[in-house]
């Protein structure tokens, strides 16, 4: 019986340009489409305050602290935290910045004080113009709240959190954040915004295992079983048939599974799955989740 893998799964691990359209000068009257959806609520929050001292935490990540009038908190980056002044220009963080950082909700917040934020985009603040606001568009590029119209052009830089290019097709309904400068005074309101992120990261390998373990999967006498060959492949593992079960290897390293058997090989040593693998589907090897917790730590390495 197939059930629920969040609370299991969180052991596992501790484009292409827009064509051009009208420019933000030359911009044309759209109008408003009757929208009788439910306004969505944002998954991504706001932090805002002067950074006080900036320290490094371990090897790449780094900690900032940040002092209000209100309150006191900080928040984690690294080379993979988006960093941009409320122009689009890439900047470097440094003490005494003003900022803005965008917060994703779904991820855990250690509940400890004072708070500490791990941010995807931190925007400082500058005298130069410029406004960046965190929106979602539909398919006629309308805000949720119907009061702003966005033109996308070939000059318009669209990417996601991963820096990868993306289409037009890909900001329709999802939280984004854009930069622009003029806005022509209509009802709704138009700009052309000169950068636009997709509050998204690429899925790297080890998401896409874990997804298929969240939907493909069997409960066997309390042990969860997923599908051996899927989440070895989709982590760049080799999967052989041997008729009885399948060796999985990548470079030096080397499993040798059979069905029926709890032992199991693990290079020149053997170790035991708590129930053994078999065949729940047609062709389709089932094994415990520990094998793809196994597989993770050695594709993390």
């Amino acid at each position: 019986m197939k059930k629920t893998l969040s609370i299991l799964l969180c052991s596992a691990i501790a484009g292409t340009m827009v064509s051009p359209v009208a420019g933000a000068n030359e911009l044309e009257p759209v109008p408003v489409v009757d929208q009788k959806e439910e306004v969505q609520q944002m998954n991504f929050y706001t932090i805002t305050g002067t950074i006080t001292k900036i320290a490094e935490e371990s090897k790449g990540t780094f900690f900032a602290s940040v002092k209000t009038d209100e309150e006191e908190f900080g928040f984690y980056f690294n080379n993979q935290t988006l960093v941009f002044d409320n122009t689009g220009k890439e900047v470097k963080l440094e003490e005494g910045m003003e900022f803005t950082g965008y917060v994703d909700s779904s991820k855990p917040m250690m509940m400890i004080y004072p708070p500490r934020y791990s941010t995807d985009v931190v925007i400082v603040h500058t005298d130069e113009p410029g406004t960046v606001e965190l929106q979602q568009f539909d398919e006629n590029l309308l805000n949720k709240k119907q009061d702003l119209i966005i033109h996308l052009s070939k000059e318009t830089v669209m990417e996601n959190l991963s820096k990868k290019l993306v289409s037009k097709d890909e900001i329709i309904n999802k939280e984004v954040l854009i930069f622009y400068e003029v806005v022509l005074e209509s009802y709704p309101a138009q700009t052309g915004p000169k950068r636009v992120i997709l509050l998204e990261r690429e899925q790297t390998a080890v998401d896409k295992a874990l997804k298929i373990a969240e939907t493909d999967f069997y409960d066997v006498n309390g042990e969860t079983m997923i599908p051996l060959r899927l989440v070895a492949e989709t982590l760049g593992f080799k999967v052989e048939s041997t008729g009885k079960g399948a060796i999985v290897s990548k470079g030096n390293l080397s499993f040798t599974i059979t069905r029926g058997s709890t032992t199991y090989g693990y290079n020149k040593a053997l170790r035991y799955f708590k129930e053994a693998p078999e065949l729940l589907e047609e062709k389709k090897t089932y094994v415990p989740i520990e094998f793809l917790h196994l597989l993770i730590e050695h594709t993390e390495k």
